[in-house]
């Protein structure tokens, strides 16, 4: 089995998985992958699926008018 490591890394990572799309987010599973796949923020590698940040805010923005 592969252990994965924790890389400690300063300041904010530009990709999240579900879990922290979730928590970035504050929705459910369902509510956060939709909102995310909206936005076009979905990255797959491999069998991973992982969230643009970027992405994600821009599209919130657009939604709140938000410059």
């Amino acid at each position: 089995m592969k252990s994965r490591e924790n890389f400690s890394i300063k300041g904010e990572s530009r990709l999240m998985d579900t879990n922290e799309l979730r928590a970035y987010t504050n929705l459910g599973r369902n509510m956060a992958t939709k909102l995310g796949i909206e936005a076009g923020a979905k990255i797959k590698m491999g069998k991973r699926v992982l969230w643009d940040k970027v992405k994600i805010d821009q599209y919130l923005n657009e939604l709140t008018g938000v410059e």
